[in-house]
């Protein structure tokens, strides 16, 4: 299972170079050390959400709801400050929020037992109309000056705030999914639940946490973009739904469960980030970019599971060309 994870992450690696020679040769300005920073920039707030579903598509699981607590944490952010006029205070409400959501999940999932699709795909809409409620369906952007640094200032005046955020969230769930017992729970509940349970895991614990990470995650990221933006919006994060499955899944992530790590989805990220800004800088369409996007991820799983269809294509030549 190593040799695969680390053949994969090997692969994404060679892409991942590949691309960025590509789009050096074909966009000179590409290489500037001011784009490479502003690429980091715009791979944090889309890195941080895939991180959280990252653990929990190990687990087999799914979230399309992070979207939706993103914006709805923007949302709170907004409000609470509007009635506190304290930004520490409305922080913490957005992030208590997005940690609560993940509960909601959690809940639904591990605790009620519906299945991971069908529940977040019910608090998608469920959490979107809350923010919709309260803001009245309306952009916030009655922020302090001191709101807009953590998604437009930048560190010794070089790095961006919210890459070296991204950073340290991947460091820390990279530990905890590779150190910690609790990481090694969640590769076990993935690969196969019904042992995990005989072996001791107390599974629904598991489900429950991993589901409030990624909403801490998803909480996160909200907090970031809407800063960025210097707007909360009830459907702030719901562009980044897909891209964080599709980066996940490009990172090696198993999407049956049970492997996966923070290191490939990362390069995953990079991927979409590189590949984005790249076409931006060519003057390629949003339309086309969404193309080429699919195109590039079609491109590298089939790369990866080149050895898997060789032998389909083999078995199949035996069955049928005896």
């Amino acid at each position: 299972m190593i040799k695969v994870k680390r053949s994969h992450e090997l692969i994404l690696l060679i892409f991942f170079l590949a691309l960025m020679t590509i789009m050096s040769i074909l966009a000179p300005s590409f290489l500037t050390v001011n784009n490479l920073l502003s690429v980091t920039q715009q791979m944090s707030e889309l890195g941080i959400l895939a991180l959280g579903v990252t653990v929990i598509i190990i687990t087999s699981g799914i979230d399309l709801s992070v979207g939706s607590i993103a914006g709805l944490t923007t949302i709170v952010i907004a409000t609470m400050y509007g009635m506190t006029h304290n930004l520490a205070v409305a922080v913490i409400a957005g992030l208590v929020a997005g940690i609560l959501c993940g509960a909601f999940n959690g809940v639904l999932i591990a605790k009620i037992g519906v299945p991971p699709i069908l529940a977040t795909l019910g608090t998608m809409t469920f959490f979107r109309g809350i923010a919709l409620v309260i803001s009245k369906g309306n952009a916030i952007s009655d922020f302090p000056e001191s709101y807009y640094f953590i998604g437009q200032g930048y560190i010794f005046d070089t790095l961006p705030v919210q890459t070296v955020i991204f950073v340290i969230l991947a460091l820390i769930t990279a530990f905890l999914l590779s150190k910690t017992p609790w990481g090694r729970r969640v590769y076990s509940v993935g690969n196969n639940p019904v042992a995990a349970v005989f072996s001791g895991v107390k599974l629904d614990k598991v489900l429950l946490y991993v589901y409030i990470f990624g909403g801490l995650m998803a909480a996160i990221s909200g907090w970031i973009i809407s800063s960025r933006v210097s707007t909360a919006r009830a459907d702030l994060g719901a562009v980044y739904l897909m891209q964080s499955i599709a980066a996940t899944v490009l990172g090696g992530t198993n999407i049956a469960g049970g492997s996966g790590t923070i290191i490939g989805t990362v390069i995953g990220v990079s991927v979409f980030a590189v590949l984005g800004n790249g076409l931006n800088l060519m003057g390629v369409s949003p339309f086309a970019q969404n193309l080429l996007m699919g195109v590039a991820l079609i491109l590298v799983l089939l790369i990866n599971n080149m050895s898997i269809i060789k032998n389909k294509i083999v078995l199949f030549i035996k069955l049928n060309f005896k």
